[in-house]
């Protein structure tokens, strides 16, 4: 369904949801710690955390083959697929849209040992292994065979487990992971908010608007924070890989800087909800901004007019690329239509509803 979102500047204050990467990993290792009182559905939960929540309640169940129903959330399969392996059951997933078409890895049984990764593809096959590889028998190692990219994510979990009290020892290729170890549910420490869901008012703000944006933990290992020092300096070359997910707000606030920008580590943008190389350059191009694209680098010609926008806003069901369209809404010279609102329920389901409560200046 079509959503109209005014164009202008925005005042007013808001709070972000709970980060989803924290809060997962908080769900996981509460579960490894036999304590599920986080785990009852709420209908305000994200689709992501839905997933992941009922995903864990049936592996709850005695059932040594369940059906765990992943929807689009990438956290949700490639984490659980080696905690199920690792509990000895052989789960069946059901994915949505892209998800069965993103990279995987297939675990029939986990067994103690040396696994060999690729750190360029997704830091979230790490995070399922150190979820796991602690309650096997033996003791196992993590290799990675590229260069880890998105590190952030791999230490907010190491932060996780270290809040179990699980003891995983860093190498220079990776990490040792001592087996038979017990898990105690870190049911004290509570999810921070998402810089990533900030990052969209971060950038009205970065564009002129003025919103308080509260809770946010200055000194969290969310990757995403790294959007602050990314927005320093007006142009020049911005490397993502560490934080894949801000791209797409960032080349919003690239575009209204009136300098040339260059976004390079962004191969792995095109394996999302959505190739998001493709869909950001299809935003952009609706409200007039140029951009020229290589395998790994993506420019934007900033303007410093306000936004003129060419036509309604594809989504392409990725909330990430919804939520930017209200970012460039507060630069616009008149108002934006985007085709799916519905689609930013996947992290920020009031994400829509916060927006348009904030006043204009």
């Amino acid at each position: 369904m079509s959503l109209i979102l005014p164009n202008g500047r925005r005042k007013g204050s808001i709070t972000p949801p709970f980060s989803k990467s924290h809060l997962h990993r908080l769900l996981i290792a509460d579960f490894l710690g036999g304590n599920f009182q986080r785990l009852a559905l709420s209908p305000t939960d994200p689709e992501d955390i839905a997933a992941t929540k009922r995903c864990l309640l049936a592996l709850k169940e005695d059932d040594l083959n369940p059906t765990l129903d992943c929807g689009e959330s990438g956290s949700t399969l490639r984490f659980l697929k080696p905690i199920s392996a690792a509990l000895g059951k052989t789960a069946a997933y059901v994915t949505k849209g892209r998800l069965s078409k993103r990279p995987g890895i297939d675990y029939e049984k986990l067994e103690p040992g040396l696994f060999e990764l690729p750190g360029n593809v997704s830091s979230q096959f790490a995070t399922g292994l150190l979820f796991a590889l602690p309650i096997l028998k033996g003791n196992s190692e993590i290799r990675f065979t590229t260069p880890l990219e998105s590190r952030g994510y791999v230490d907010l979990t190491l932060q996780v487990l270290k809040d179990s009290n699980i003891t995983i020892q860093e190498t220079e290729t990776g990490f040792l992971v001592p087996g038979n170890q017990t898990y105690t549910a870190p049911i004290n420490i509570e999810p921070e908010r998402d810089w990533s869901g900030a990052s969209f008012f971060l950038v009205m703000n970065y564009l002129g608007s003025e919103i308080e944006i509260k809770g946010l933990n200055n000194a969290s290992l969310q990757p995403d924070r790294k959007l602050l020092d990314l927005l320093k300096e007006k142009g020049g070359v911005k490397d993502v890989s560490q934080c894949p997910d801000i791209f797409p707000p960032l080349a919003v606030a690239a575009a209204g800087t009136g300098a040339q920008t260059t976004f390079t580590g962004i191969k792995r943008l095109r394996l999302k909800e959505s190739d998001r190389v493709a869909t950001t350059q299809a935003l952009l191009n609706s409200i007039g901004i140029n951009c020229q694209i290589t395998e790994d680098s993506f420019t934007v010609a900033g303007t410093d007019k306000p936004f003129q926008v060419k036509e309604e806003i594809k989504t392409f069901g990725d909330h990430r690329i919804a939520m930017s369209a209200a970012a460039a809404a507060t630069n616009a010279q008149s108002p934006i239509t985007i085709d799916n609102a519905a689609c930013s329920a996947k992290s920020y389901p009031s994400f829509f509803e916060d927006f348009l409560a904030l006043p204009l200046q």
